[in-house]
């Protein structure tokens, strides 16, 4: 028989002895956990370092290594426990030996977590062991991890069963209108003594400026850069982006509803919430607190975002046109032509000019000896896609200017009729003339417009015969069959209502849409940023210092006033017209589509009103003796082409040999 020799191990391995036990001188870590902040999970949570700490202190042999303490951290993912990862580095630096906790729940409650982290301790140089107080494993000891596997189970089904009865109070939170909010993570809003939602003013006001500036025709993310400016901030204190800005205007509370369970939780291992597309059932509760922001302005808001409720326009098409350059794309040409009327679309596009008489910081450093400088501005126009397709099409160009302006002459207009006659104006007959015609339709279509209520009566008829059969003990063969009789005609009944719903539903939102548009057009400011009552070319004022009011040219004023024999006075300036800001969400939200033939544009409107603009062939000379002022209410008098669209200057420095440009 061959002689064996043994090479003693070298390396401390995992023995089938219970070492916690039995060895001295060991480095041993506490582990503590709650997974709320509540009062009386901090008390359990501040007990458990105290009572750690002066167990394993007061233990023979033992040196504690640390006290590592997750608070208000669930214990179903690893992801976000820093004091247990830091842990788990500990361990694999060697600065630990042991670790106490107190049961298998507070280490973790998910099974796989568990099992890949005590394994990973026993890979350790030298293997480090857990102890768990509470079911008195050791997972040193070799017939441990079968108990530990079926433990962790229980711990991770303990967990998922909590989650589940969460889910159930909050969704029966939701049906009785009680919302899970904290309203210290929302802009706005405080909570008041008794539970209420008080508006917080300063807060308010950020709000407010956000939806008025998103109403007005800017962008997201030129309403962020505009609070940033003015030393706005968000409920946390930082600086606005778009999409910060975006979700206070999708957001519902601000007008004071309030809709809930808008995301869910598909994992209660992972936690993570995504969005409620239909997983789960929502919770609308309307005017559930004082709104911040009015209803129409509201609405507004969310037509142009393409997110209302009822909002028959797609998102995309709104958000193209609210994008600025494409806003009216849903115009078509209206020229007559041989074959008819044109129909083509309008095509945005943008010439430039040169600036005469402009200057700025970038003329510094030139040379009139050997450089040439230029300014140039651009200035957009809309052109019929079929000029450029053989089409016999003779329409021109129309400045968007010049569009914008005539939409906004057109709705002052408007404006003014409605304070003068109310009721009698002309915007109040067109419509109820269009509601008559509509109405008309319908009740030819279905014979009255009573029929409606019939139908109701029938259908309550028939929904108490059919309970009163469902109730009746001794019912029969011909029950049964006559409760089927019922069901069937109480199923046409159904359809026939939900068709004429339909139809008179149609009505109902053309009058929606008038009243909305309504409080829009009365909202418009009488007074420019200046404090100057706003001025109509034709209607308060007949014309400019340079042009009459048909935009005819007065002979000889521009030479005049470039000359310096005519100067520019503020009782000028007190006379020009307005060149009026454009109400850009008016027109996302009423116009539907629109023609243009020549002068005049015809708009459709979403309350089935056609209104008629003029002026829109004008050029940028007819804007010559017009006032603009902008935000910072510095009136500006537009005396030369530049100023009426050309606030972008680009400039060229060009060396008269070369001729490089700059």
């Amino acid at each position: 028989m061959r002689k064996v020799e043994m090479i003693p191990a070298t390396k401390c391995s995992v023995k089938n002895i219970v070492r916690i036990k039995t060895a001295r001188e060991l480095r041993v870590a506490a582990y503590c956990r709650v997974s709320t902040d509540a009062e009386e999970q901090q008390n359990s949570y501040a007990n458990q370092r105290a009572f750690y700490t002066g167990y394993i202190n007061g233990k023979e042999g033992w040196r504690l290594a640390g006290i590592y303490a997750d608070e208000a951290i669930s214990g179903t993912s690893r992801a976000h426990r820093k004091e247990f990862n830091r842990m788990m580095e500990d361990a694999a630096a060697g600065k630990i030996d042991y670790i106490v906790t107190k049961s298998i729940s507070r280490f973790a409650r998910n099974t796989v977590d568990t099992l890949n982290c005590v394994r990973e301790l026993r890979r350790f140089q030298p293997p480090v062991g857990v102890y768990f107080e509470k079911e008195n494993i050791d997972t040193l000891d070799a017939s441990g991890e079968l108990i530990l596997t079926i433990l962790s189970a229980l711990a991770q089904d303990e967990s998922r069963s909590i989650s589940e009865n969460i889910r159930w109070t909050f969704q029966k939170n939701f049906q009785e209108g009680k919302p899970q909010i904290n309203l210290k993570q929302m802009l706005g809003y405080d909570k008041g003594a008794d539970g209420a939602w008080v508006i917080n003013p300063a807060q308010a006001e950020v709000v407010r400026f956000l939806f008025q500036q998103y109403v007005s025709g800017y962008s997201a993310n030129a309403a962020a850069k505009q609070a940033n400016e003015a030393g706005m901030r968000t409920v946390n204190g930082k600086l606005w982006t778009a999409g910060a800005v975006l979700n206070v205007l999708r957001n519902e509370k601000y007008v004071g509803d309030l809709e809930m369970q808008k995301t869910v939780t598909r994992d209660f291992l992972t936690h993570r919430s995504v969005k409620n597309h239909g997983e789960a059932p929502k919770y609308y509760v309307k005017d559930h607190h004082e709104g911040i922001i009015d209803r129409p302005t509201w609405e507004k808001v969310q037509r142009m975002l393409g997110a209302g409720r009822n909002s028959e326009k797609t998102e995309d098409s709104i958000r193209q046109r609210c994008a600025g350059k494409t806003v009216f794309s849903n115009l078509r040409c209206g020229v007559q032509t041989e074959q008819g009327v044109c129909g083509g679309s309008l095509r945005r596009m943008t010439y430039s000019s040169s600036a005469h008489g402009y200057r700025d910081e970038r003329s510094a450093g030139f040379h009139e000896e050997e450089q040439t400088e230029r300014y140039v501005y651009a200035y957009p126009l809309f052109c019929c896609t079929h000029r450029r397709t053989g089409n016999d099409c003779t329409s021109k160009g129309i400045l968007e200017c010049a569009l914008e302006q005539s939409f906004m002459e057109m709705l002052y207009r408007l404006k003014r009729d409605d304070q003068m006659y109310g009721k009698d104006s002309w915007l109040a007959a067109e419509f109820e003339r269009v509601c008559e015609i509509v109405e008309r339709c319908g009740s030819i279509k279905r014979g009255s417009v009573n029929r409606k209520a019939l139908l109701d009566g029938q259908i309550r008829e028939t929904e108490r015969y059919l309970e009163q059969i469902k109730v009746s003990v001794d019912e029969g063969r011909q029950g049964m069959l006559g409760s089927e009789v019922l069901r069937s005609r109480l199923e046409c009944y159904r359809q026939e209502r939900a068709a004429l719903e339909a139809e008179q539903g149609e009505t109902a939102a053309m009058k929606k849409n008038y009243a909305l548009f309504l409080e829009c057009l009365r909202e418009l400011p009488e007074c420019n940023q200046a404090g100057m009552p706003i001025k109509i070319n034709g209607l308060d004022t007949q014309g400019t210092l340079f042009r009459e009011w048909n935009g005819r040219a007065k002979k000889g004023m521009r030479s005049a006033v470039s000359s310096g024999k005519i100067r520019i006075t503020p009782e000028h300036i007190a006379n020009a017209p307005d060149y009026i800001k454009f109400e850009k969400g008016i027109y996302a939200v009423f116009i539907q589509n629109g023609k243009v033939c020549g002068d005049e544009v015809d708009y459709i409107t979403n309350f089935g009103v056609q209104l008629k603009s003029y002026g829109n062939s004008r050029t940028l000379s007819s804007f010559l003796g017009y006032r603009r002022c902008p935000e910072d209410g510095k009136v500006e008098f537009l005396d030369e082409l530049w100023k009426v669209n050309g606030r972008k200057m680009r400039y060229y420095r060009t060396e008269r040999k070369n001729k490089n440009a700059v």
